[in-house]
């Protein structure tokens, strides 16, 4: 265990502490910004509310554009350790589970941390000039506020936590599409296919209408995207609260699930990579 942790927390401060880390998180800042910039600057917006400047942000066609930009900085670990030839260095100290394991959790907190820093830049720059919560009775405000994530929380008081959830969630999604690349990465050692691969994968899911095969619990469209309909497939309804802690959290309990495994398919992965090309 103390291996593991060693080799994980390495790679962490690799990713984190990387420039393309922040420069990555001022690009998406500055994107989210762009996305709204209409709306940031209207004087007869009526709905000032930060819940409004996510959902446009969200609502954006450069939304996976964002994302691949999230993951570049974790996207690349185990390319270059293969391209450098350490990575034998370190598999000889520590093992290919343990190795694997490391790069991948790394690779998905190194995305999310990109991901909700980028978020809560973008919400503190709009909190400047608009309340969290814009002043209105609570059913106007759960009217329109409909279809935000978690956003019984939004006129309960509970503004925090339900910002809170929707960043973590966005970390997830972007932690999910680092660990594919990372996943990709280890099959076809390219770089400009890793580079890619998220929004290669993105594109390919729309394409193919996959979302409509996937069963909601584990399709990504609607755990990361679509927290409304994940509300009601745990058993929500229109006329209840707008918020279950289960439908809450699962996008981040799907997301550590989906790293576990592909963590375990890897290690196979990479058995063979090895054996293939060394």
């Amino acid at each position: 265990m103390k291996e593991l942790w060693g080799t994980f927390t390495t790679y962490l401060r690799r990713g984190i502490f990387s420039p393309q880390f922040f420069i990555c998180t001022g690009i998406c800042s500055l994107m989210l910004m762009f996305f709204v910039y209409e709306q940031y600057t209207s004087e007869y917006y009526v709905l000032p509310g930060l819940y409004s400047f996510l959902q446009k942000a969200d609502n954006s066609a450069s939304v996976y554009l964002v994302m691949m930009i999230t993951v570049f900085p974790a996207a690349m670990l185990f390319y270059d350790d293969w391209t450098s030839g350490n990575f034998k260095f370190i598999i000889s100290r520590v093992g290919r589970k343990k190795y694997v394991t490391a790069v991948t959790l790394a690779a998905g907190i190194t995305a999310a941390a990109v991901m909700i820093l980028s978020y809560m830049i973008f919400s503190a720059i709009v909190l400047l000039k608009f309340p969290a919560v814009p002043d209105l009775d609570t059913e106007t405000l759960r009217a329109y506020s409909l279809g935000f994530p978690n956003s019984g929380l939004l006129y309960t008081g509970n503004a925090f936590w339900c910002y809170l959830l929707y960043f973590i969630t966005r970390g997830a999604m972007s932690a999910f599409f680092a660990v594919i690349a990372v996943f990709q990465s280890m099959i076809i050692t390219n770089k400009h296919l890793t580079v890619i691969s998220p929004v290669l994968v993105y594109i390919l899911y729309f394409s193919f209408n996959l979302y409509y095969i996937f069963p909601s619990l584990a399709n990504p469209f609607v755990l990361y995207r679509n927290g409304y309909k994940l509300y009601l497939d745990f058993g929500g309804t229109p006329e209840g609260s707008l918020f279950s802690p289960v439908a809450g959290l699962y996008p981040l309990i799907f997301t550590v699930i989906i790293v576990i495994v592909l963590s375990i398919i890897q290690t196979l992965i990479l058995r063979k990579k090895m054996n293939r090309d060394i």
